[in-house]
């Protein structure tokens, strides 16, 4: 099989294997060090949100999502942020792709995905039929990696390339590895593969098992395979500029250009904007707890820039500025300030030295977070040591002296009815002048409660046979009967179930005949973070307790428990406000006109 070797990685803040040789020699020599230093995004503190989500970066085909929070699939689109709950479903004949800082997973068709954790100590996916590439570019200390079939767990041990069959009409899970190292769990069972090993698993308990054949390539590894060389293209092209576990970074690669400036570093300016073009103009609004207010940009490179770092206006054109290399940064549902005025709602994207206030819940040590994490920093020293501190005393969170110089200039209004629709701003009868508030107040968050038409979009042309969503199976507390490097982990070792011998050739399951669909439950072994609340239950919470701003975790946990949202944790966070423009001198005295003129 042609596939990229392990070597061959997007980028890593823990290795320097990966790159070309040349560019080693040239770039990484004078960074890696820095690259070395990267500091992790892992102690913060309970009830953060997590530092990444699940992005939709590509969909060839239909493809069709369901949110947690709903029972109702309806159209995905590029650029959507997923997270811990949602489901994908892929078209006969469709490939999608998910990626988070350094993982990527590839969809072939009529794949029936879950995302069941995405945490900052878990990345757990849900197989429940279909087939997908695990693609692991670099694994980060304290966070693991894990696919759920209904017949085993795989965990990623090694990072590399792992494709995971699931075929609903014989039962059977196949788990070949191209690359790094994976360990496969199931009742009474354990086994490692190295690269190059493959391995078909029936039933569940017991479970047997059979060594495999390499198989012959097929539409989801050429899917994979180009993908791998799209993200080899951009450590090229942005990791100089960008910390490897940007979301999105691999678009800016031939979508735009670098440039240095004096003030601020390395900024990127899109090509190929609209005359007139600001951020956040072209896209539409979506409710994802627990950040709520989240946005989703049309541009096919709009992912990154709208979620990290700031924007800055220069000349006669927008760039965007990343933050410093030598953090993990921390992703944010949109890096913008709202505004608000009767029957209107706005917001601007924030400048250079501007402060992000979350709208959601947020200790202080997540504010430092994604505040130093987003900006502009040539202190790499003092970046670490705020990144660390738990308080707000950190001028990167306080804001206390900054103004938002992109507000005349990038302020984006529509009507609050479309806003709370989650209607795109192009839409025919959304968009306002941003003369409506030029004098209105900066908000906290904005005043009207989502609708639930922000969460379930344009109607799904796919949907899975079996409309129930998988469900993990209970843990029996059985033994494995092979333990971690064990002789069964080798190739062809008897493993329960299976007889020792020569192997099998590795038969891809064809696409699945809908009907045969089952409800088996899925085997795991990281226990996930519990489900959330009914969309609906959600919104009737907000808009008692305070419209607009998404419930905190006791909140939500009250919700699940069927009692009462109650009042927020915190305190509404004030929001920094700019300096009033001074008044405008007074106009000259003259002379009361003559009767006679």
């Amino acid at each position: 099989m042609n596939f990229m070797p392990s070597a061959q990685r997007r980028r890593s803040s823990f290795g320097l294997e990966g790159f070309p040789r040349g560019f080693c020699a040239i770039f990484l020599c004078g960074v890696a060090m820095a690259a070395l230093a990267i500091v992790p995004a892992h102690g913060q503190q309970e009830g953060d949100p997590p530092a990444e989500v699940a992005r939709v970066s590509v969909m060839l085909g239909n493809v069709s999502v369901e949110p947690a929070s709903v029972d109702q699939f309806s159209a995905a689109i590029v650029n959507d942020a997923l997270t811990t709950g949602d489901r994908l479903y892929t078209d006969v004949g469709a490939n999608a792709e998910l990626e988070t800082g350094q993982i990527a997973v590839r969809l072939g068709q009529q794949t029936d995905l879950t995302i069941t954790a995405v945490t900052d100590a878990l990345q757990q996916f849900g197989l429940a039929q279909g087939s997908v590439h695990l693609r692991s570019f670099a694994l980060t200390p304290g966070t693991a990696v894990e696919l759920d079939t209904p017949n085993v767990a795989v965990t990623v041990v090694q990072p590399g390339d792992v494709r995971v069959d699931a075929d609903p009409d014989s039962g059977a899970t196949t788990v070949e590895l191209f690359s790094g190292q994976v360990q496969v769990d199931g009742n009474g069972f354990q086994q490692i593969l190295q690269g190059g090993q493959s391995v078909r698993l029936d039933g569940s308990n017991p479970i047997s098992s059979q060594a495999m054949d390499a198989s012959v390539p097929d539409g989801l590894d050429q899917f994979s395979n180009g993908r791998d060389a799209v993200y080899q293209n951009g450590v090229q092209g942005e990791d100089a500029y960008v910390n490897p576990d940007t979301i999105g970074a691999e678009d800016l690669n031939g979508n735009g250009d670098w440039e240095t400036d004096p003030d601020v570093g390395a900024v990127w300016y899109p090509a190929g904007v609209a005359v007139g073009w600001v951020p956040y103009s072209c896209g539409s609004w979506t409710w994802i707890a627990p950040w709520g207010w989240t946005w989703v940009g049309c541009e096919p490179w709009g992912f990154a820039p709208f979620h990290y770092g700031r924007w800055e206006h220069k000349g006669d054109r927008w760039g965007w500025i990343p933050g410093p290399r030598v953090v993990r940064p921390i992703y944010s549902p949109a890096m913008v300030a709202f505004v608000g005025g009767p029957g209107v709602t706005a917001w601007f994207a924030l400048g250079p030295h501007d402060t992000y206030v979350p709208w959601y819940h947020a200790s202080p040590l997540y504010q430092n977070r994604v505040n130093v994490s987003n900006q502009f920093s040539r202190n790499g020293g003092e970046v670490r040591a705020i990144y660390n501190q738990p308080t707000l005393a950190s001028a990167y969170a306080s804001g206390a002296e900054h103004g938002y110089v992109n507000r005349p200039l990038a302020t984006v209004a529509v009507t609050q009815a479309s806003f709370a629709a989650g209607r795109p701003v192009s839409s025919p009868g959304s968009r306002v002048g941003a003369e409506a508030v030029a004098s209105a107040p900066v908000l906290p968050h904005p005043l009207v409660t989502p609708q639930r038409t922000m969460v379930v979009r344009t109607a799904a042309r796919a949907v899975p046979a079996r409309a129930a969503r998988p469900t993990l199976a209970s843990r029996t507390g059985e033994e494995p009967m092979s333990q971690f490097g064990s002789a069964a982990g080798e190739r062809g070792g008897a493993t329960a179930g299976s007889a020792a011998g020569n192997p099998a050739g590795l038969v891809r399951p064809q696409a699945p005949a809908a009907a045969a669909a089952q409800n088996r439950p899925l085997f795991h072994q990281a226990v996930p973070p519990p489900p959330r609340p009914s969309f609906d239950d959600q919104q009737k919470a907000i808009e008692t307790t305070d419209p607009g701003r998404p419930l905190g975790p006791q909140q939500m946990e009250n919700l699940r428990q069927n009692r009462p949202a109650g009042p927020a944790q915190q305190p509404e966070a004030p929001h920094p406000a700019p300096r009033p423009p001074p008044p405008p001198p007074p106009a000259p005295h003259s002379a009361p006109a003559s009767p006679h003129r």
